[in-house]
């Protein structure tokens, strides 16, 4: 049987959502990942200030808040 592919995995480590390691908002997996940026999420806060200090460094940053990843695109 072929595994699916992961649709989101952390865009610095590429640990896959739903590992028991990974960073949930409020602890719970069915709220969704803790960290998540413009380029996808994230699975802790190592992960979140490395991405954060490589897009500094980018001269990348933001000037808005990201999208919530798990968004209905639809409005």
């Amino acid at each position: 049987m072929l595994a699916r592919p992961e649709k989101f995995k952390c865009v610095e480590c590429g640990k896959a959502l739903g590992t028991p390691d990974f960073a949930y908002h409020k602890g719970r997996m069915d709220h969704g990942p803790a960290y998540w940026s413009g380029h996808g999420v994230l699975c802790s806060i190592q992960c979140s200030l490395a991405h954060h200090r490589k897009r500094m460094a980018d001269g990348t940053l933001p000037t808005s808040p990201a999208r919530d990843p798990f968004e209905d695109d639809r409005d």
